[in-house]
């Protein structure tokens, strides 16, 4: 039977929403009460028993404000149940009536299309590190970034050690030339053609260490990751008997800047920009028959761009992360395994693993650390409700979508206000642990002082590779063309 949704079942998760506020805000209050209201002076100094007696005066205010709110709270639910259940009883006889009514219509229609009565299924799957290659002796093809042609040896073994060898095993690792500019920053080559000299140099790589027998790892960072991703898409297009055999080929990102639900050259694909000749084209295919592991740092702004650019404070945030976190990512093997598995779209059997690292300190914040003595506890006194802020800036979709930039985000506020109540008070008890009021022990171990790959800030209504602002990236890069580069 087609189903009807009823408003009921949209009151009934408002008020469990609303619930779910009271509980976070009578857990918050209680949790505060203790840490923050009774602060004993660090020392015996004036100072001291000043900074006791203000955030005991704090604490008081926010109880007061607290018990308010679960006043609030406890009325405005019952108030929202006692609606639901009105309704209900109205609708219930329209919804047994439709019933029949829409069976007997709905029926040819369903048999004409071939539908039946199941619904979307598919589970959410995180796949596991698998060694694929066929056995031969394996050599990693390691790529620089932007401005280093070929990594030194020290960097080029730790990669190896960090990110290759727990899933590959012993390999060879082999620093692979590739250009690596983009005029007008670094040398002479535009990013475009720094990149299609780069792939026609990795696929020589390639060639070469198959044809002497070697199973092959590409590892790509940043701009040499575009290189990985478009040697990918030309590999692909390959006819089926000239591709190489995905047993002895695989490849491994991180900063990729085609990241498919993050990279800036997804956010706004199609835009051109002729003056600089840079092409942002996309995503890394999720459908590649090679073994693929993509690492993303959270909040780097070239490999998790914000999905809705309207939040001024989330691309602040990821502008900064690109000095913080794309030029920072782990090259130890034990912070590499701490890194969050992503989850891809139901049914997916794709070869590629998403894999997040998680960002503590906001980069948006680091000016204030900076500040000597006062700079980290004020930082982290407003910290944990700016990620809230911040993170509404992303939508925390599936990690194998290509996923354009939209304009809206369909904020879910249930979550946000309970997020924002818990932020509240987590903020003023890490600067009192920063002090030297509490102890590290005192430090909060949930969400939003520690960062969350889904804080489910926003409704999940799905992806769309289309969105208003991919239109507009599309259709103004199809005019930048127009325009001959410079160089």
């Amino acid at each position: 039977m087609p189903s009807v949704i009823a408003v009921p079942e949209m009151l009934a998760a408002a008020a469990a929403g609303v619930d779910g506020i009271g509980s976070a805000v009578s857990a918050a209050g209680t949790a505060a009460a203790g840490p923050t209201a009774h602060v004993l002076a660090a020392a015996g100094d004036e100072v001291s028993a000043a900074a006791a007696a203000l955030f005991r005066a704090y604490a008081h205010d926010c109880q007061a404000v607290l018990n308010q709110a679960e006043a609030f709270h406890s009325e405005f639910t019952q108030a929202l149940a006692a609606a639901g259940a009105a309704y209900a009883q109205a609708e219930a006889a329209n919804t047994a009536a439709m019933a029949g009514a829409l069976d007997t219509l709905g029926a040819p229609v369903q048999a004409l299309l071939g539908l039946g009565n199941t619904g979307p299924g598919g589970a959410v799957t995180t796949p596991t590190s698998t060694v694929m290659l066929s056995g031969n002796p394996v050599t990693a093809l390691i790529m620089g970034g932007t401005g280093y042609p070929t990594f030194p040896a020290p960097v080029l073994a730790a990669l190896d050690s960090a990110y290759i060898q727990p899933i590959f095993g012993p390999n060879n690792p082999v620093a692979q030339y590739t250009p690596e500019q983009w005029w007008p920053f670094i040398g002479h080559l535009s990013l475009d053609q720094s990149i299609a000299q780069g792939v026609t140099l990795l696929n020589n790589g390639i060639n070469t260490e198959l044809q002497n027998g070697h199973d092959v790892v590409v590892f790509g960072y940043s701009q040499s990751a575009a290189v990985a991703t478009n040697e990918i898409r030309a590999l692909m297009a390959l006819p089926p008997g000239q591709q190489p055999d995905p047993s002895r080929l695989a490849f491994m990102m991180i900063g990729n800047i085609n990241n498919p639900n993050g990279g800036i050259l997804e956010r706004y694909t199609g835009l051109y920009i002729p003056f600089m000749d840079v092409s942002f084209d996309g995503a890394t295919p999720p459908n590649s028959p090679y073994q693929t592991y993509i690492y993303t740092g959270q909040y780097d702004g070239y490999a998790h761009n914000p999905q809705y650019p309207l939040n001024i404070l989330s691309d602040i945030n990821a502008f900064m992360g690109i000095r913080l976190v794309h030029n920072a990512y782990p090259v130890t093997a034990a912070d590499v395994a701490n890194a969050v598995p992503l989850p891809t779209s139901p049914g997916y059997t794709g070869n590629t693993h998403y894999y997040m690292f998680l960002t503590q300190d906001l980069p948006l914040l680091q000016p204030l650390r900076d500040i000597p003595f006062i700079g980290p506890p004020l930082a982290n006194l407003i910290q944990p409700d700016l990620r809230v802020l911040v993170d509404l800036g992303y939508g925390y979709g599936y990690a194998d979508v290509p996923t354009p930039a939209s304009l809206f985000a369909p904020v879910n506020p249930f979550t946000v206000i309970s997020h924002l109540a818990t932020g509240a008070v987590q903020g003023p008890q890490a600067a009192l642990v920063d002090i030297g009021v509490l102890p590290q022990s005192s430090l909060p171990d949930t969400y939003p002082y520690v960062p969350s790959a889904n804080p489910g800030l926003v409704f999940n209504f799905g992806q769309s590779s289309v969105t208003e602002l991919s239109l507009l990236s599309g259709a103004l890069g199809s005019i930048a063309r127009l325009i001959p580069p410079v160089i």
